[in-house]
C-alpha cells in the first residue's frame, strides 16, 4: 500500500471512531468565529469541526474513503486559513474563513471555478473616454442601496459568472432609466449566447451583444437558472433590452466615474480569493502588471473604511462566500498597479439604455 494510500485510511479510522460520536462544540469555537479557528488544533478537535461544517453546509460523501479524503483536504485549508489569519497586519486587512469551499484544494477549485478568460479582439474599438460630469463625485456610491441591485446567486459548477455580472449590470441599468428592478435570466446567456461557451465560460463583451442583437432578454422567472448547459429557447421573451454596450478607458478614473453612475461589469484574477470571507483585499495573490482575469464580476459602488478606500464587487459563488456574496478589493492603487488590484481596471464594460420619453430621469432617489 502507497504512503498517500496509508494515510488516507489511517484518516478513515479516525473519522470511524468519531462516527456515534455526540458532542457540541462551544460558541467561542463555533464553525462562524471565524478569528477563533486558530484554536482548532489537535486532530480531534479538527474533526469535530469538520463534523460541524459537513452538518452546516449538507455535505455527504459517497464513501468512507472519499470522507477520508475530504477531511485531510478540510485539515490542510484549515492550516492555511490560520496561518494567512496570522498575517493580518490591519482589522482591515482581508481575511480567510471556512466557507462551502473547504473541502476543495486549490487546484479543485480553480478547475471548477477559475477558468483563464479570453479577451475578444475588438474590445478596443469600444473603449471610451466617459464624457459625462465627473467632477464632484460623490465620496462613497453603493447601488445596493439605491435599490438597483438584484439578490446574490449561486452559479453552481457551471462557470458562468460572465453570465450573471451582464444581468446584473442590466438590471441595475433597466432600474436606473425605468424605475423597475427585474431580475433577468443568466440562464438565456448561457444557452444562446453564439460567442460564449456556456458553462465552460465566457466574457461580458460577447453577451452584452447578444442582447443587443436578440432585441432584448428573459426574466429569470420565465427562463430560470439550472446551472448547467442546455437548448436555447427561441421563443424567450425580450423583456428587457439595451441599447449598446461601451468600454471603460482603463484608468481608475474612468472607472470610478462610470461606477457612480451604475454597475458596471469587470473581470479580475481570483486567485487566492476561494476562502475570502470579509474585509478589504490588496490583491496578496495577483501580479501588479498582469491583466489575466479568471473572473467576471459586478462593481455596484465604492467607499472606504478605515483609511482603506475599496470597490464593492458582487459575485455569483452564494451568500455563502464573501461578504454575503460580496467582495471589497482595494482601490485608488494605480501608483502600484496600472490594471488596479487584480486587473480590475483593465476591462470594465457597462450597458447603455437610452431614456425614453416615459421613463423616468436618473436620480439620486431611485
Amino acid at each position: 500500500m502507497s504512503s498517500k494510500m496509508t494515510k488516507l485510511f489511517l484518516l478513515f479510522l479516525v473519522l470511524v471512531s468519531f462516527t456515534c460520536l455526540s458532542f457540541a462544540l462551544p460558541s467561542a469555537y463555533s464553525i462562524h468565529g471565524r478569528d477563533k479557528l486558530d484554536k482548532f488544533s489537535s486532530e480531534e478537535e479538527v474533526l469535530q469541526l469538520f463534523q460541524v461544517w459537513q452538518k452546516e453546509h449538507g455535505r455527504e460523501y459517497s464513501n468512507p474513503e472519499e470522507k477520508a479524503k475530504r477531511f485531510h483536504i478540510f485539515q490542510r485549508n484549515l492550516r492555511y486559513i490560520n496561518e494567512m489569519n496570522a498575517k493580518r497586519k490591519s482589522l482591515t486587512q482581508h481575511r480567510l474563513g471556512l466557507n462551502k469551499f473547504a473541502d476543495m484544494s486549490p487546484e479543485e477549485f480553480a478547475e471548477t471555478y477559475l477558468k483563464q478568460i479570453e479577451m475578444p479582439s475588438n474590445m478596443e474599438s469600444r473603449k471610451v473616454q466617459d464624457d459625462d460630469d465627473c467632477q464632484n463625485l460623490p465620496e462613497s456610491v453603493d447601488w445596493r442601496e439605491k435599490g438597483a441591485v438584484t439578490e446574490v446567486r449561486d452559479q453552481g459548477e457551471c462557470q458562468s459568472h460572465w453570465a450573471f455580472s451582464v444581468t446584473g449590470a442590466i438590471e441595475g441599468i433597466n432600474k436606473i432609466v425605468t424605475g423597475d428592478l427585474v431580475t433577468l435570466s443568466a440562464q438565456e446567456l448561457v444557452d444562446c449566447d453564439p460567442a460564449s461557451h456556456g458553462c465552460a465560460g465566457g466574457f461580458y463583451f460577447n453577451a452584452f451583444g447578444y442582447v443587443i442583437d436578440n432585441g432584448g432578454i428573459d426574466t429569470e422567472e420565465n427562463y430560470p437558472y439550472t446551472a448547467k448547459n442546455g437548448s436555447c429557447r427561441v421563443n424567450a421573451n425580450k423583456v428587457v433590452s439595451i441599447d449598446n454596450l461601451l468600454v471603460v478607458d482603463g484608468t481608475e478614473e474612468g472607472l470610478l466615474c462610470r461606477v457612480s453612475k451604475q454597475p458596471v461589469s469587470v473581470s479580475i484574477d481570483a486567485t487566492g480569493l476561494q476562502f475570502y470571507s470579509g474585509g478589504v483585499y490588496g490583491g496578496d495573490n495577483c501580479s501588479k502588471n498582469s491583466r489575466s482575469a479568471t473572473l467576471v464580476c459586478l462593481i455596484v459602488g465604492y467607499g472606504s473604511v478605515g483609511g482603506e478606500e475599496y470597490w464593492i464587487v458582487k459575485n455569483s459563488w452564494g451568500k455563502e462566500w464573501g461578504e454575503n456574496g460580496y467582495l471589497l478589493i482595494k482601490r485608488n492603487v494605480s501608483d502600484e498597479w496600472p490594471y488596479g488590484v487584480c486587473a480590475i481596471n483593465a476591462a470594465a464594460g457597462y450597458p447603455i439604455k437610452e431614456v425614453s420619453s416615459s421613463s423616468p430621469l436618473l436620480s439620486a432617489d431611485i
